[in-house]
């Protein structure tokens, strides 16, 4: 087979097989097969992000689960424009990449009182008109919940070590140019 032949046919394979994950939700068909594979392994099959035994209702609950996008969304968004404004230069994109790996870690074991307060805020209506939550003041409060100043101190010393290795690295670089 020429170079040219596998190129088409990887093209037609690629075109074929695009599937919009949302609407396997309502294929009864990919449904069954799910189903048949989970019972052959004698368990569950998961794909993307796995949220624990804490927010399982979330599965089943597509408006839910959209929201629940939309909060982890805001929050990233949020703890990024925070981040900014606190002025950090070069150290401000890994600080903002260790707090939302802070962020989902705490989402994927929430204490009760922060599981308690997502729920709370996931059954206000008046929040989810927008691509975002604007309310900041509720943002910052599950913030505050969610990232403890351990995880500040981690997010910091991440920040900071970026920081040093940058001034290192710059250094021997003029160094070795001078």
């Amino acid at each position: 087979m020429s170079q040219q032949e596998r190129s088409d046919n990887q093209s037609t394979f690629n075109q074929e097989n695009v599937v919009n994950p949302m609407g396997l939700l309502f294929d009864e068909e990919w449904l069954r097969k799910s189903v048949e594979a989970e019972d052959k392994v004698l368990g569950n099959i998961g794909a993307g992000l796995d949220w624990g035994s804490a927010f399982t209702g979330l599965m089943f609950n597509l408006e839910f689960l959209g929201r629940f996008t939309t909060l982890r969304i805001s929050l990233n968004r949020e703890v990024r424009l925070r981040l900014n404004n606190w002025n950090l230069g070069t150290a401000t994109k890994i600080a903002v990449k260790a707090a939302r790996e802070r962020i989902l870690e705490r989402l994927r074991l929430p204490t009760a009182e922060v599981r308690e307060y997502i729920l709370t805020i996931l059954e206000n209506d008046q929040l989810y008109g927008e691509e975002f939550i604007s309310d900041q003041e509720i943002l910052h409060e599950l913030l505050g919940l969610l990232l403890e100043q351990e995880d500040w101190e981690i997010i910091g010393a991440v920040a900071a070590d970026s920081l040093k290795k940058e001034i290192i690295h710059k250094a021997v670089g003029e160094k070795i140019s001078a």
